[in-house]
């Protein structure tokens, strides 16, 4: 399977990943035939891309992190608003990534619009527990941290769509409105006595920065909880990563070169070296362009060293490990 922009999608191409609506049910089954009414009502949702199934790259697997009933269930959770079940929900997060052999990043996100808001939450949860797992928390604080990631927006729930997806500059009043959510998701479970503290506090301060510039309190970074610090870093990748009203998804490679661009500037460099390790920069199925100016096909991982991955000529079909060939090297992502 391969990933390619709606754009170059053609005609009854085969669709190899489900695509779901905003409830999390599946809108598109795997093996979908696409018809041009397929394609064109996926983009007026707001879709960027599929994974899609072609000659070239049939070999080519692509898994996603979570079963489609776990993700079904936590937008449900998110949705309904119970707070309870989001919580079980966030453990059982915890718990599918614990059972798999590898826990990397490696696949672009395929969210609409319509339904950016909860799988966004779900996102930065599954970044947030990998980096977790990745730094040596334990049982319990991963699952502290997995609660908070998914909570980490729901002081958004009574900002005004029309805020909240205006593709026009905000207004200082407008920014402030959207500021006010992390005190706001803090309002929303402080007396929840089933939440930790350090949950709570780590929904307050999602949006501090390391050098103090940011809200709600202008925390520097010895004040920030290390379960705040993460999932910073997590909810900057995925808003980068995301197609959006008022802009166009960053790709993998660029988001995470502004992670470390904004260093000790906006996020904690240990934090962000863990996001280096466990994101792939070039994701399995994407198409990129080699130094000397041959396009190719990521086909897998090399999880030593991400830069490097095997990729897969697409005129020639010819595979070539950059992990072995020391002359070439991937310069930019095509799609």
């Amino acid at each position: 399977m391969r990933y390619l922009p709606l754009q170059q999608i053609k005609e009854n191409s085969i669709l190899a990943i489900p695509v779901y609506n905003d409830t999390g049910s599946i809108l598109l089954n795997a093996n979908t035939i696409l018809k041009r009414a397929y394609i064109q009502k996926l983009a007026v949702l707001g879709y960027a891309g599929l994974y899609i199934y072609d000659d070239i790259s049939n070999e080519i697997i692509v898994t996603e992190l979570l079963s489609e009933q776990l993700k079904r269930s936590t937008v449900q959770a998110l949705k309904s608003f119970n707070l309870d079940s989001c919580r079980l929900m966030a453990h059982s997060i915890v718990d599918e990534l614990l059972n798999k052999s590898d826990v990397s990043v490696d696949m672009v996100n395929i969210a609409s619009f319509d339904n950016y808001t909860y799988i966004h939450c779900i996102n930065v949860a599954v970044l947030s527990v990998i980096l977790g797992i990745g730094m040596g928390l334990n049982y319990t604080q991963l699952k502290e941290l997995s609660e908070a990631a998914l909570l980490h927006d729901i002081g958004k729930v009574n900002i005004s769509i029309d805020i909240l997806n205006k593709k026009e500059k905000l207004t200082d009043e407008e920014m402030n409105i959207i500021r006010s959510h992390s005190q706001e998701g803090y309002n929303i479970i402080k007396d929840n006595f089933m939440i930790s503290g350090l949950v709570k506090n780590a929904v307050l301060s999602h949006h501090e920065n390391e050098d103090g510039s940011g809200y709600p309190r202008s925390l520097i970074g010895k004040h920030i909880h290390i379960y705040a610090k993460i999932i910073h870093v997590c909810d900057v990748y995925d808003a980068l990563v995301s197609n959006r009203v008022y802009r166009k998804a960053m790709n993998p490679a660029d988001a995470l070169e502004y992670l470390m661009s904004n260093s000790y500037i906006m996020f904690d460099v240990s934090c962000v070296k863990k996001a280096m390790e466990y994101i792939s920069p070039y994701p399995t199925g994407i198409t990129v362009e080699l130094s000397d100016g041959q396009e190719a096909i990521v086909v897998k991982q090399n999880h030593v060293h991400h830069l490097r991955p095997k990729v897969v000529i697409t005129k020639t079909k010819e595979k070539i490990d950059l992990m072995k060939v020391f002359n070439l090297t991937i310069v930019k992502i095509i799609t």
